[in-house]
């Protein structure tokens, strides 16, 4: 086994390593307001000439650690190299998306008995079609390299069906004193929704020298532009990279996201990135 097989073996396996040995910590932390996961990439690219490059990812992502599934997704786009420190590129992802099941009260009938009516959807699994064209830019200063991408995507979430289930109190006759709580199921239907939003984000990348090991930080700003209403999210993602050849690269990063929306859970997440050039 040559020398360049046997370090890609080690350095995958140690990334591997690090995130199943931080999995318990996030399924510890599950009952918090912030949910836990593991994000995996895979990322081919292959270049078609000077100027242009053809790329294709396929992710998978989990919640409460690895205790759930949130989504799968595969996506396609073609980059176009401007000059040499500023390029473009636009794609289309598919993504299959799991929701959660989630509890939504109605009426508080007694805060102080701890009665209300409520419903709960069960989980289901929607497609999204999302489609996005991007610019972005890169400068060094020194060992650091400074880079800002815009990207405007359109998303289209599918309608689907879900079971619900209604929780409601009521007082028994005849003595009115009483309160029973009835059960009813029902479907429910979930209408297409859709949206556009602008990704701002800025990112450090850090050179160190006779180093293969790249450390990188970004913050990535979401702005919902069919619905307007200013910042939507603030994604944070702290990480390496690291170079295994001029073919193949891997990274691991922590990310930290400060709201709950349509698209993503509000929490943490661990992720795992392998690029190849083919």
């Amino acid at each position: 086994m040559n020398t360049n097989l046997k370090n890609r073996k080690r350095v995958a396996a140690y990334l591997l390593l690090a995130v199943f040995a931080l999995s318990p910590f996030f399924n510890a932390n599950a009952q918090s307001d912030d949910e836990f996961g593991v994000w995996t990439t895979l990322e081919a690219s292959k270049k078609i000439n000077k100027k242009f490059k053809a790329a294709f990812e396929a992710e998978f992502r989990t919640l409460d650690g690895v205790g759930s599934v949130e989504r799968y997704s595969l996506g396609a786009r073609i980059d176009y190299k401007i000059t040499k420190w500023l390029k473009a590129n636009a794609g289309y992802i598919f993504i299959y998306n799991r929701k959660p099941s989630e509890k939504n009260i109605k009426d508080v009938i007694d805060a102080d008995a701890g009665l209300y009516d409520y419903n709960v959807d069960d989980a289901y699994w929607t497609c999204r079609n999302r489609f996005h064209i991007t610019v972005a830019g890169e400068y060094k200063i020194g060992r650091v390299e400074i880079g800002l991408r815009e990207r405007l995507q359109y998303t289209r979430t599918n309608s689907a069906t879900t079971d619900e289930t209604k929780y409601r109190w009521g007082l028994v006759p005849p003595e009115y004193e009483v309160y029973e709580q009835t059960v009813t199921k029902e479907k429910d239907f979930k209408d297409s929704k859709e949206n556009t939003t602008l990704r701002s984000r800025l990112t450090a990348k850090w050179d160190i020298p006779k180093c293969k090991i790249n450390p990188f930080a970004s913050v990535e700003l979401y702005t919902r532009l069919d619905k307007w209403k200013g910042n939507d999210k603030l994604r944070y993602r702290i990480g390496a990279s690291y170079k295994i050849d001029k073919d193949n690269s891997i990274s691991l990063f922590y990310l930290y996201q400060d709201t709950n929306d349509d698209d993503e859970p509000k929490g943490h997440a661990i992720g795992i990135e392998y690029s190849i050039d083919l």
